[in-house]
C-alpha cells in the first residue's frame, strides 16, 4: 500500500512541474502583449535528424511571434513532429489537433507576408473561427510558393527560413501516404535571439 501511495505522490509531482501553456481565451493579445517584455528574441533555432534549420520571426506579428518564442522557452516545442505533409505546398508541425491549449492568437494579417517559399504560417481550426484566429501551437513551412498561394490571408504568416532550407526539403521529400509521413520526424526548437 505504501508503494502504490508513493508511485501516486511522484506522478502528481511530475505532472505539477509541466509548465502551464495556456492563455485565458478572453483576453490572449493582453496576455501576450504583457509577455513581449521578457520574449524579446526573434529567431528560433530547429533541431532535427536530418539537420538543423534557423526562423527569423516577423516582428509585424508580434502577438504570432510572442506566442511561439514564449512556447519554444517554455519547452512545448521539444520533441515535437512533422506530422503532415500538406500534398505540394509544405510541411506541418508542432501540436496535433488533440493537444490543443484552449486559445486561440488572433490573426494578423499583413499584406506584405505572403506565404512564399520558406515561409512559416500557422493553422487555424475553421469550425466556430469566423475571425481566422490561428492555432497557438500547430504551424507549417511552405515549400512552394504557387501551391500555397491560396493560403494568403487564411493563415498568418509570421517568419521565414533563414538558414537551412534544404534541410525543409529534406523533411517534405520523406515518404508520406495520404499527407501522413511513413516516420514523421522529430524536432526541438530552441531560441537564439
Amino acid at each position: 500500500m505504501n508503494r502504490c501511495l508513493g508511485l501516486m505522490l511522484l506522478i502528481s509531482l511530475l505532472g505539477s512541474c509541466k509548465p502551464d501553456w495556456k492563455l485565458n481565451p478572453a483576453h490572449v493579445a493582453d496576455q501576450l502583449n504583457r509577455a513581449a517584455a521578457e520574449n524579446k528574441e526573434s529567431k528560433v533555432l530547429f533541431t532535427t535528424h536530418l539537420g538543423d534549420f534557423e526562423i527569423e520571426l516577423d516582428k509585424r506579428t508580434p502577438l504570432h511571434r510572442i506566442n511561439f518564442i514564449r512556447l519554444a522557452k517554455m519547452g512545448y516545442f521539444d520533441e515535437r513532429h512533422f506530422y503532415r505533409n500538406i500534398d505540394d505546398s509544405g510541411i506541418q508541425g508542432g501540436g496535433e489537433f488533440m493537444d490543443r491549449l484552449g486559445y486561440l492568437v488572433p490573426a494578423e494579417y499583413i499584406d506584405g507576408l505572403k506565404p512564399v517559399r520558406g515561409s512559416i504560417a500557422m493553422a487555424r481550426y475553421d469550425e466556430g473561427n469566423p475571425e481566422k484566429a490561428s492555432s497557438p501551437t500547430e504551424f507549417f513551412i511552405v515549400t512552394d510558393s504557387e501551391q500555397a498561394a491560396p493560403f494568403y490571408k487564411n493563415y498568418v504568416v509570421f517568419g521565414k527560413v533563414t538558414k537551412g532550407l534544404a534541410v525543409v526539403d529534406s523533411i517534405k521529400a520523406e515518404k508520406s501516404y495520404d499527407e501522413k509521413p511513413v516516420v514523421p520526424v522529430k524536432f526541438s526548437i530552441s531560441v537564439l535571439n
